[in-house]
């Protein structure tokens, strides 16, 4: 008995008070969307309605829109990509200004990305963000600052709200994420399903003459290329032999009318996977059209180093080795960078 008693002590009570009544005629109540957008346009009326003190005439919202708040994301940004990942920020603003002839002001934010120190240095992630106060100064960026060295290593610069492909469909492809066993013979046998290939560039280690993970691969037509981009090619299934039965019973000419009015039927055959793993493509330019931007007269500068226009390929300047100079005294540096010291005149001995 007291066990009974506590299970039904134990158990939940309804609490006494008046019935819940529904009323069914009452409007639907708004949703949460629904309100979040009353409340934004109840904040942006209240700016939009604001007079100005010295014209008396309230604030249109395209003035409000040409005065980008700095510090904030403006309409008016780019994306730089290919940067190496010691650049600084100052150093991304300097080339920008150098280059493109902007004054500093019309930048409004920068987002550098920030990847994980390395030998206790800041690093980035190899891309920015940069905003402009004007659609002119963005447009400004891209057509100077693009493809100009910064570091050693040309930068990638669009549009920050362009996510299309920057590079045109080409029969040329650029293809990665390759696994190291890959040969060439395998991306011709690959490819090969696709259309009919006239140049494969595989990209290997001088030592051990393997796959580095990309390669170049170039098609007869573009339409095979950007067939291949896709992921996939549609090919002829192969047509079943007939039975032997309705070969002796048919004539040669109904066969062959049968033949004409029958459609032949599209397999899907994919070409994005290799060796298990997923391919990146990318179309990429003409080699002749790429080494004349890079040694031609369409390159930066238009002449050679030595002030001649012919296309000669020049060669590429070693980096001196980044020295902390504050370590070190003058003539350490001057060694450990490999820079020709001067003869001071004295002879030093030793016991």
């Amino acid at each position: 008995m007291p066990e009974s008693v506590d299970r039904a002590e134990k158990k939940r009570k309804l609490q006494d008070g008046p019935e819940l009544e529904i009323d069914v005629s009452a409007p639907e109540p708004q949703s949460k969307k629904a309100l979040r957008q009353a409340k934004k346009n109840k904040t942006s009326g209240g700016s939009k309605d604001a007079e100005d003190t010295s014209s008396g005439k309230p604030e249109s919202k395209s003035t409000a829109e040409s005065q980008p708040i700095p510090g904030k994301r403006s309409p008016w940004g780019i994306w730089i990509g290919n940067m190496v990942f010691s650049t600084s920020e100052k150093e991304l603003i300097d080339h920008l200004v150098k280059f493109s002839g902007l004054e500093e002001s019309t930048i409004t934010r920068v987002n550098l990305s920030k990847g994980p120190e390395k030998f206790g240095r800041p690093q980035n992630k190899g891309f920015a963000y940069i905003d402009f106060s004007t659609k002119e100064a963005q447009d400004t960026a891209v057509e100077k600052v693009n493809e100009t060295l910064l570091t050693g290593r040309p930068l990638l610069i669009k549009p920050s709200n362009n996510f299309e492909v920057a590079t045109p469909p080409s029969r040329r492809l650029y293809v990665g994420n390759l696994s190291f066993d890959t040969t060439k013979e395998a991306l011709e046998e690959h490819f090969g399903r696709c259309g009919t290939l006239t140049h494969v560039h595989l990209a290997t280690f001088q030592d051990s003459g393997k796959c580095r993970g990309f390669a170049w691969v170039e098609f007869e037509d573009i339409a095979v290329a950007e067939a291949a981009v896709r992921g996939f090619v549609m090919v002829k299934e192969e047509e079943e032999e007939e039975s032997s039965d309705s070969s002796d019973s048919e004539s040669d000419d109904e066969k062959k009318k049968k033949r004409k009015a029958k459609k032949p039927r599209m397999q899907k055959v994919w070409v994005n996977n290799l060796l298990g793993r997923r391919l990146r493509f990318e179309f990429a330019e003409d080699a002749q059209t790429r080494y004349k931007k890079r040694f031609g007269k369409d390159r930066e500068g238009g002449k050679n180093e030595d002030g001649s226009s012919e296309e000669q390929p020049r060669m590429r300047k070693p980096r001196k080795q980044e020295i902390d100079e504050t370590r070190y005294s003058k003539e350490t540096v001057q060694r450990l960078s490999g820079a020709i010291v001067e003869g001071q005149g004295k002879k030093v001995n030793f016991d």
